[in-house]
């Protein structure tokens, strides 16, 4: 007990003498300062003087061996000198290898343990010294006495400091170099004067704060830790960043602390040259710290700020440092900013709900159209979630969209040619991935190049998801056999060409004005809300159109009770009885998708699918339930089975799901765990089913194997000996593909226009150079040229543009029949009158391909279309008989859209499909076909009925370059073995068909039409004052399947579906017989004459027989289209 209290006394005694200063003598501060200077140059003069001899010794000694042994020994023995000159450097190395490869190298345990202890070290010493700080600088300390435990922590310290320094010295390859190294620096300011306390028994706080400068030796420690990462680590690059924001980190704390130590020191030790200069006030390390602070960052409070003349000096170099360290580390802060991505987490599948994948070009204009039909509210439950991937982050505008559907959408930053990126968004999981290309690029191939690239990427990460891709170029889809795994059968990929669509579109909108509309309308879901202003405001004719924009194309399995049904008869109980517009059916066998078709074409067996137009799932329901026996007792058809069918159990209308959009009972699981339809499952699961062991199969696949099969025969047959048929009875050119009507190549200046003069042509109005892309040129002539159409009915299509253009477009066009080149440009009114505008049928006007990029401002893309539609109604204003000249244009901008009439009454904000040029059909966007990336998504199968209407013919999936105007394909005249469909636009007041349409209401005009002449109505295309006696004809809206009781006025138009004549390919016994008659060698003309004749007479007997014909069809119908 009175040990303790006499140890107590004396740390109170100890504690004492610290505080009175020594005794009043004087600093010794110099003492330690000269101390660190004497051993730094000192000891750098003595490693100089030592390296000096040790090299002039080893000099000396090599020469002395050399010449002590004559040259023979040397040739003879080398090995042994040279053994002899190894064993010396192992015996002065031997430890400077061990230390560097063993000890401190931080490639192994025992370094890296070394490394990081050095650093905690030195971080202890430094809170030490901050600790130490609001004492005197200088004081007495008796060392073995004192009670001071930071004392004894430091000299430890200390001394594992001296080892580390004598290790980094054994080992460093040049000692000179090392001495005067940052670190070595500051060991020798703080070691020493450690050493010499011991001595002087005075404990100078001096020069410590030195040690925040080796906090930077972390930042090589972290550096080896990152290494240690792989590439194909996925958090790779994210420990990048963090890293280099800590060493960033460290670096600067290790300045700001360095700094303010100093200040801290010469403000309270004052000037060596002045007397009393240090400061009187009680300045602490923390005061250093802010000072340094809001100085480094130029902020300066001014409430503290240095007195000495050192301190002054100081600040004013650390001034120019710190604007050059806060210069040179902001890049690197806003990089690590970028690189924290708030979009770079990864997807969590919380529930079962399906989600897509969209990659590619994600931008606002690109993604808008599209997010909009694709999460519309009238899909319901079926609405898959959007995962959008892409390699830069959204766009303000992007983002705002991307909150206004946060319930449905994410974004994800990554690549779709990565496949760490395609696995934090679970694409194996995905049920469909699509990929967006950019619509306004300047290279086409390009874009489509990287689409391309990206879709093997996907198959290569997982074999088995399902792509749905845009291209841009038709000759792009020729990649797709390249593509690993794609399938359009069993994995349901599917492709889409803007130039196809979009000027097929357009194409058919100059055969049936307002086509583009209708079709548009149709492939996208809108909601028709009567109380809606900006619909039903000043303008009737806004509420019938947005009736009409309601409707959609939907599929489903009808009811058995259709079964040997023909096709006009279904769908005049469907209209009548169950209001549902039938357009199409697919029976699953071969006969493949029938548009229309005559009664003896075709007869509707059990399981068919059946295409409808209709404002809600819910009513197409009722041709899946149908039933006559319920009907006939005026039971009213619901949305659910009868009780008549539930007690006969119907496996058809158990098990076969109505189908919207597409099969939307697809199970969330792995798209590595689906199985083969070798294996008769799929991943379809069906609703419903009473049964759910009946339904392994599914129909929906058996029926895409077979139009997939047909589809290829169709196109396939026409290859065989084409441009090699030749001789009696061939009437009809085709091209290989027997799709497109071909002609013999024309030198360009054969088709100049010159002096002729035409009427009832075309005009196609494009602009563009040698160096602008004309991909959609020939995707417009095709549809124009389409074999549906008869020879003497196809109209002359004039190309205005400029000469260098026309020249690169006339190598895909030489082969098209009836084509004019006229060279100049659309803003010329002079070139526009040469064209005959005002006795044109349409005049087309194209956007400019060229340089889009180059643009800044996004509404001058649409300039010269622009320009080129205001000169039209100028150009036909002088002329005589002049009359408003139909157009259809294409636009880039959508809001641009209101500059094509400077009469119109659109409000500026409202969307492009209740503008008045849209709803008209004159003008036409890329965004707007947006939508049929989630139509063939939702439902693949109208993809094939929307791309037999707008092309006009079976367009195979992949064109054959190498095949396309290789030869001409000359078909029998008696070849009639099939038909197909158009869409024609009859005028009310046509005198052959005025006493079955005028005056009448809409639904009977509808059975009237469909009953005698086989015409299928679709809808109406009015004037906007329709109720007038006198209307504007050249203002219209396209009025889709109008309610039953709409009256027919004289000045509408109908658009009906009819059945034209196709020349088909000859059949395979017929070009058997036409193979054999050719490849004869050595026969006479009378023999090749005989085969002729004898092929003659058995084309007549297969006509008699009635073998692949057809009702004949009524060309006077066909005319009809105006």
């Amino acid at each position: 007990m009175g040990d303790n209290g006499t140890d107590s006394f004396a740390c109170l005694v100890a504690d004492a003498n610290m505080q009175r200063g020594c005794g009043g003598e004087n600093g010794r501060w110099y003492y330690f300062v000269a101390t660190s200077l004497v051993i730094l140059f000192g000891g750098g003069f003595l490693i100089f003087c030592l390296q000096i001899i040790y090299d002039k010794w080893n000099q000396y000694k090599n020469r002395d061996l050399y010449e002590n042994t004559s040259q023979i020994s040397r040739r003879m023995f080398p090995n042994h000198y040279d053994r002899d000159k190894l064993d010396e450097v192992e015996l002065h190395n031997k430890l400077r290898h061990y230390i560097v490869n063993e000890v401190i190298s931080l490639q192994t345990n025992k370094g890296m343990v070394l490394a990081i202890l050095y650093f905690l070290f030195n971080v202890i010493s430094v809170t030490l010294y901050i600790n130490q700080s609001d004492q005197p600088l200088e004081q007495c300390e008796d060392v073995l006495n004192t009670c001071n435990w930071t004392l004894y922590a430091d000299i430890g310290l200390n001394v594992f400091f001296l080892f580390h320094f004598l290790l980094r010295l054994i080992a460093a390859p040049n000692r000179l170099k090392f001495w005067f190294q940052m670190g070595s620096i500051v060991d020798f300011c703080t070691i020493p004067p450690c050493a010499l306390a011991l001595i002087l028994e005075r404990n100078w706080l001096g020069m410590r704060f030195m040690r925040a400068l080796r906090f930077m030796q972390m930042g090589e420690i972290l550096m080896t830790f990152n290494s240690t990462g792989t590439e194909e680590d996925q958090r790779a690059e994210k420990r990048k960043s963090i890293v280099q924001l800590l060493v960033l980190m460290l670096d600067f704390v290790s300045v700001w602390l360095f700094a303010a130590g100093f200040v801290h020191l010469v403000e309270n030790s004052g000037d060596p040259w002045k007397a009393d200069s240090a400061r009187k006030d009680n300045f602490t390390y923390f005061d250093s710290v802010w000072l340094t602070m809001v100085t480094m960052s130029t902020v300066g409070y001014g409430d503290v700020y240095p007195t000495t003349g050192i301190g002054r000096s100081f600040m004013m170099v650390f001034i120019v440092c710190g604007l050059a360290m806060f210069a040179t580390y902001t890049p690197y802060l806003y990089e690590f900013y970028r690189s924290r991505s708030p979009y770079a987490g990864r997807y969590e599948r919380a529930d079962s709900k399906k989600y897509v994948v969209v990659c590619g070009h994600i931008t606002y204009n690109n993604v808008k159209s599209f997010l909009a039909d694709f999460l519309h509210p009238d899909r319901g439950d079926r609405t898959s979630r959007v995962l959008f991937l892409d390699n830069k982050r959204p766009e303000p505008e992007l983002t705002g969209l991307i909150k206004r559907y946060f319930l449905s959408v994410q974004y994800f930053e990554g690549s779709a040619l990565n496949h760490n990126d395609l696995r934090r968004v679970q694409l194996e999981f995905s049920d469909a991935v699509i990929l967006l290309c950019n619509k306004d690029s300047d290279d086409t191939k390009s874009e489509d190049a990287a689409t391309i690239l990206r879709a093997i990427s996907v198959k290569n990460y997982c074999s088995k998801a399902r792509l749905i891709m845009q291209l841009l170029n038709y000759k792009s889809k020729s990649f797709l056999q390249t593509i690993p795994n794609w399938d359009p059968i069993n994995y349901r990929d599917e492709n889409i060409c803007i130039s196809e669509f979009m000027y097929g579109l357009v194409a058919q909108s100059c055969l049936c004005p307002g086509f583009s509309t209708l079709m548009i309308n149709l492939i996208s879901t809108r909601s028709y809300i009567p109380g809606n202003e900006k619909i039903n405001e000043n303008f009737d004719w806004k509420s019938d159109y947005a009736y009409g924009c309601d409707h959609e194309i939907y599929t489903v399995m009808i009811s058995s009770d259709f079964n040997g049904m023909t096709f006009p008869e279904a769908a005049e109980i469907c209209y009548k009885q169950l209001n549902l517009l039938m357009i199409a059916v697919e029976n699953f066998d071969n006969s493949g998708l029938a548009i229309n078709p005559l009664p003896d074409q075709f007869t509707i067996r059990k399981e068919c699918l059946g295409y409808f137009i209709a404002s809600s799932y819910k009513d197409v329901c009722r041709a899946r339930f149908y039933c006559a026996l319920c009907l006939n007792e005026g039971i009213e058809i619901g949305f659910k089975p009868c009780k008549c069918r539930l007690e006969a159990a119907v496996p058809q209308l158990s098990t076969v799901p109505a189908v919207k959009k597409k099969r939307s009972n697809v199970q969330l699981i792995p798209l590595s765990e689906h199985k083969s339809p070798n294996n008769n499952e799929s991943g379809l699961t069906r609703v419903g089913s009473i049964d759910s062991k009946s339904s392994t199969a599914t129909d929906v696949n058996q029926l895409r194997t077979v139009r997939h099969l047909f589809s290829q025969h169709s196109t396939k047959s026409t290859s065989v000996d084409r441009g090699t048929l030749a001789g009696a009875g061939m009437s009809s050119t085709f091209d290989p593909t027997g799709n497109y009507h071909w002609a013999p190549e024309k030198k360009f200046e054969d088709v100049d226009l010159k002096d002729h003069e035409l009427n009832n042509h075309i005009v196609i109005c494009a602009f563009g150079d040698d160096k602008t892309p004309i991909s959609g040129l020939s995707s417009l002539i095709k549809p124009l040229r389409a074999s549906n159409l008869p020879y003497k009915k196809l109209k002359v299509v004039l190309l205005l543009a400029e000469k260098d253009f026309l020249l690169k477009a006339w190598k895909e066009l030489r082969h098209f029949p009836k084509i004019r080149v006229l060279c100049g440009s659309a803003l010329d009114r002079s070139k526009l009158k040469r064209a005959f505008i005002n006795r044109a049928s349409m005049v087309v006007i194209l956007s400019n391909y060229g340089k889009r990029m180059a643009y800044k401002d996004p509404f001058l893309l649409d300039k010269e279309p622009i320009l080129a539609c205001l000169n039209l109604p100028q150009v036909a204003g002088k002329s005589e008989n002049s009359k408003p000249v139909e157009f259809i244009a294409e636009l880039v901008n959508d809001s641009n859209v209101h500059f094509l009439d400077q009469d119109n009454e659109d409000e500026p904000d409202i969307e492009l499909h209740l503008t008045m040029k849209f709803a008209q059909g004159s003008c036409i966007t890329a965004t707007a076909l947006d939508t049929l990336m989630s139509e063939a998504y939702y439902n693949d199968e109208v993809m094939t009925l929307v791309r037999a209407l707008i092309a006009g013919a079976n367009v195979p999936e992949y064109d054959a370059e190498d095949e396309e105007h290789s030869g001409p394909l000359q078909v029998p005249a008696n070849a009639l073995c099939g038909s197909q469909c158009r869409v024609i636009r009859i005028k009310a007041e046509e005198p052959s068909l005025s006493e079955h349409i005028k005056g009448k209401a809409y639904k009977d005009v509808f059975v009237e039409l469909l009953q005698k002449f086989n015409l299928l109505c679709l809808g109406l295309h009015r004037a906007i004052d329709w109720h007038l006696d006198v209307s504007v004809e050249h203002k219209r809206f396209v009025y889709i399947n109008p309610p039953g009781e709409t009256k027919i006025v004289a000045s509408d138009y109908l658009y009906v579906i009819v059945q034209t004549s196709k020349l088909q390919p000859p059949t395979e016994v017929m070009l058997n017989k036409i193979r054999d008659t050719m490849l004869r060698k050595g026969g006479t003309p009378e023999h090749e004459q005989s085969a002729d004749s004898k092929l003659t007479r058995q084309n007549k007997v297969d006509n008699e027989s009635g073998k692949q014909q057809m009702l004949p069809i009524d060309e006077s119908i066909a005319s009809l289209a105006v």
